[in-house]
């Protein structure tokens, strides 16, 4: 357990940590963080009172782990965002597991849920580790990674904006079914890009203002910004994201409202 806990980094000062059952200290700032259930906990704030909306319903998102992998929500958010044409959940698995196909090592999970994509593509080459805000996420996550028998998928409590790693440590980063969620786009690509060694692919699915689904409607997202903070990327834009950001060769594939694109760390 010790070593597996020894990748984790001080998210406010990027120091490695020190294993201090049941807590992980920062052997620089001495800040403790909890572990509970074997999950590394980041998380230092009251997520109710957060001046995030989508933070703030954490309750919600908590209670709806159990079911976010069925047809009563994945499949249901695909078709109706995303248009009737919208790729399947194993569609999607495939296409992100495609654009990281040649990367070994470890994999960044960034908003992981309980880590649909990244136990998925996760093997004896590649070394899956998840975060994400949800609590109840990472529980279900953990569950179904000891029932798959998958012991090489780990998951700790932690926001993109601060992420518990040291820098360019990885090998590869997904963040599949999130980015249009974060208040700042490319806040969250630029920690993704600090933890991820120059030349790391990134695989992300989001949406666009496709041709599919009541994303189409300008109204509908601008009423979707407005009232739930989820942010509909123009291609264009998506592309001086992630320049700003630090990385080059964006690749975008679009099916309806569906986004999945891949993009490259920058070399040093």
């Amino acid at each position: 357990m010790a070593d597996e806990f020894g990748i984790y980094a001080c998210p406010v000062c990027k120091r490695l940590l020190r294993h201090e059952n049941p807590l992980l200290r920062c052997s620089n700032c001495s800040q403790p963080y909890q572990v509970r259930e074997g999950i590394p906990d980041f998380l230092c704030e009251e997520l109710s009172r957060s001046a995030d909306p989508e933070l703030r319903r954490m309750r919600f998102i908590d209670r709806m782990a159990r079911i976010y992998e069925t047809r009563f929500w994945y499949s249901l958010i695909l078709n109706v965002y995303g248009g009737i044409r919208s790729p399947s959940l194993s569609q999607l698995v495939n296409i992100i597991a495609r654009k990281v196909q040649s990367a070994r090592g470890r994999v960044l999970d960034i908003a992981c849920g309980p880590d649909t994509f990244g136990r998925r593509i996760a093997s004896e080459t590649r070394e899956v580790f998840g975060i994400d805000v949800s609590m109840g996420m990472l529980r279900q996550g953990a569950a179904y990674t000891a029932k798959e028998c998958i012991s090489n998928v780990h998951f700790a409590r932690a926001r993109v904006e601060t992420l518990p790693f040291q820098d360019g440590i990885f090998d590869a980063a997904l963040c599949c079914g999130s980015l249009h969620l974060f208040t700042d786009t490319v806040t969250a690509l630029r920690e993704m890009a600090r933890a991820m060694k120059p030349g790391a692919p990134l695989a992300v699915f989001t949406f666009t203002a496709g041709r599919g689904g009541i994303l189409k409607y300008r109204r509908v997202r601008e009423w979707s910004r407005r009232e739930h903070g989820l942010h509909v990327f123009e291609l264009s834009e998506m592309r001086q994201y992630l320049r700003d950001s630090g990385f080059e060769a964006f690749q975008p594939e679009v099916s309806g409202s569906v986004l999945t694109f891949s993009a490259r760390k920058l070399p040093a």
